[in-house]
């Protein structure tokens, strides 16, 4: 396949999960038949260092009804009320796929004016019905346009999480940056490629991410379009991410040292070699979990999962682990509850499920929430298992 961002053709595949469900649709039962399943093919492009999937799943289907919600993370509501404060003399900021409006309900608290643009019809009820100022539609020239008239300018856009959905990021970049003002700045957050592969992390790889950056790639994107990156910074932000600040050229700061020094590390460190070792250790690394996972069953132990995040679909189905081997997986997101993980149907159920069915192993899918987890447990006397590298922690 050709590289959606550079267009060039030498990219290659390094890691095959087999064909994988649509990560964020939790079906109920009387949904497991209509469940389509695609090829999830993950390749490197050497010429920009990012990393693809090989299938592109239309973004009406994806988004016309979701199941994440983010201010059901209570470390991530926290994460976003501190980066909340640093946009305090911020005029107007326009936050591109707002979800719940996790970012919006800080920046309104600090008397920012903000507003959100969120596709999914169910989700952006949720913000609306909150008093938090949301647009239901994709983000394209059009929304663009509609916000401009109706609100002015943004000095601020924000796209957190949302980035590696899109189809088409060149015309992306072209819709905010008109929509920007001169001086602005366009601050997203992405999961980094390079962090996915330091955690061996392939359970991010699925069917709602179609791209994954490095710095090195957003520079080159940005600059096909008259934009720069002027900043970025790691954070802890979904277990290690990216946050990166475009500008229009010749309008904003200079860029600072940490955009060189990326683009040098990422140089030598994201290679074809580096990536095709990441996708063996990828096997193996799955095939202990399910070893695991199998050691348990025949110990008698129940195993239960802790967690419903889009991350269990690629973990279940690559490693064909269902119900036999994970009973059932709490979520306290009210949308996934008395419904099923993609693919594998383990049922996810609240927390009140465990007042009578108690499990002696609990599989932690959010393991970078791990604190939080064991103080929500707290009541049980429960080993906890981590699954890649599959470690049982304490």
């Amino acid at each position: 396949m050709h590289c959606r961002l550079c267009l060039d053709e030498n990219t290659l595949e390094f890691l095959d999960l087999g064909k994988q469900p649509l990560a964020n649709k939790y079906p109920k039962k009387e949904e497991f038949e209509a469940e389509d399943f695609f090829p999830v093919k993950v390749f490197f492009c050497p010429n920009c260092k990012s990393v693809q999937l090989g299938t592109a799943v239309s973004r009406e289907r994806m988004f016309e009804d979701y199941f994440y919600l983010s201010s059901v993370n209570t470390g991530l509501v926290r994460q976003y009320e501190a980066f909340a404060k640093t946009l305090s003399l911020a005029k107007f900021v326009v936050d591109i796929g707002s979800n719940d409006g996790i970012s919006l309900k800080p920046l309104k608290e600090l008397g920012v004016k903000a507003i959100g643009v969120e596709p999914s019809i169910n989700v952006s009820k949720i913000a609306n019905d909150a008093g938090l100022t949301t647009l239901t539609s994709f983000f394209d020239a059009k929304t663009a346009a509609q916000i401009e008239k109706e609100y002015g300018k943004p000095d601020v856009i924000t796209g957190f999480s949302m980035f590696s959905h899109l189809e088409d990021p060149h015309q992306f970049i072209e819709d905010v940056k008109d929509l920007l003002s001169d001086d602005g700045r366009f601050i997203l957050e992405i999961e980094y490629v390079d962090t996915i592969l330091k955690n061996m992390s392939f359970e991010r790889f699925y069917l709602d991410r179609i791209s994954y950056y490095s710095v090195t790639s957003l520079e080159n994107l940005f600059q096909l379009h008259g934009m720069y990156l002027s900043d970025v910074e790691e954070t802890d932000s979904h277990g290690g991410s990216l946050r990166a600040t475009a500008q229009k050229k010749g309008k904003g700061s200079a860029p600072k040292e940490s955009v060189k020094r990326h683009i040098a590390y990422e140089a030598e460190k994201l290679t074809p070699r580096s990536l095709s070792e990441f996708g063996n250790e990828a096997r193996t690394q799955i095939s202990a979990l399910r070893a695991k996972l199998e050691e348990f069953k025949t110990a008698g132990l129940k195993v239960a999962g802790f967690g419903a995040p889009a991350r269990v679909s690629t973990l279940c189905n690559f490693g064909r682990i269902g119900p036999e081997l994970i009973e059932f997986i709490v979520d306290e997101t009210p949308l996934k509850q008395h419904r099923h993980s993609p693919g594998t149907h383990i049922a996810i159920v609240p927390m009140s499920h465990l007042e009578e069915h108690q499990p002696d192993v609990f599989l932690v899918f959010v393991h970078e929430y791990f604190d939080v987890v064991k103080k929500k447990l707290s009541g049980g006397n429960y080993r906890y298992l981590f699954p890649i590298p599959a470690r049982e922690v304490h």
